[in-house]
């Protein structure tokens, strides 16, 4: 079973999950509308002070400030005016705002350049205080630093660990790691 807060997610209402979890995936969705109201979906008020704030601390205001309308630039359909690191921030932003207690990362680094990547952690390094992070990754930079790293083979858990601890055993997680060194 898998509670939350001492409740078996069973029993959690289906409306009541969209309060309780922000994702930022490999793949960020993006409207076909202006950057502000990208960052601002599925919120029901933000103040301009609000929106600032959090496009700062996602590490998005530089590139922000360069498109040619700012925030009320139309980003294209899925987003196609702007690299996948710039969807990153956006999304990155769009968990700030949410400021949900659980935070799921699916491969939310897999597929930047180490300048963007280096960004991106950092505002996810500030996302994630004060809450429950679930990061899902192939790139073992991504989680050494995580409290417990769960690793699966063929969806079956084959161990539990810190980063630390795994490396002391001489099992899959110690083999990816060798094999990212290399």
């Amino acid at each position: 079973n898998i509670y939350i807060d001492g409740a078996n997610i069973t029993e959690i209402r289906r409306d009541s999950w969209k309060h309780l979890v922000s994702v930022v995936s490999q793949d960020t969705f993006i409207f076909n509308d202006t950057v502000e109201n990208n960052i601002k979906y599925s919120v029901e008020q933000c103040t301009d002070d609000e929106f600032w704030a959090v496009v700062r601390r996602a590490r998005a205001e530089e590139f922000i400030n360069n498109l040619p309308e700012k925030e009320k630039t139309v980003l294209g359909e899925r987003g196609v005016r702007l690299s996948g690191g710039q969807r990153q921030r956006v999304a990155i932003a769009r968990a700030f705002l949410r400021d949900s207690p659980i935070l799921i990362l699916d491969e939310a680094t897999s597929a930047l350049d180490s300048v963007t990547e280096s960004l991106i952690k950092k505002a996810l390094k500030d996302l994630s205080m004060n809450r429950t992070m679930i990061i899902v990754a192939h790139r073992l930079s991504t989680i050494k630093d995580a409290d417990r790293i769960v690793v699966l083979d063929k969806g079956e858990i084959v161990e539990i660990g810190t980063h630390e601890e795994l490396l002391r055993n001489e099992n899959l997680y110690k083999k990816y790691h060798n094999l990212q060194l290399h």
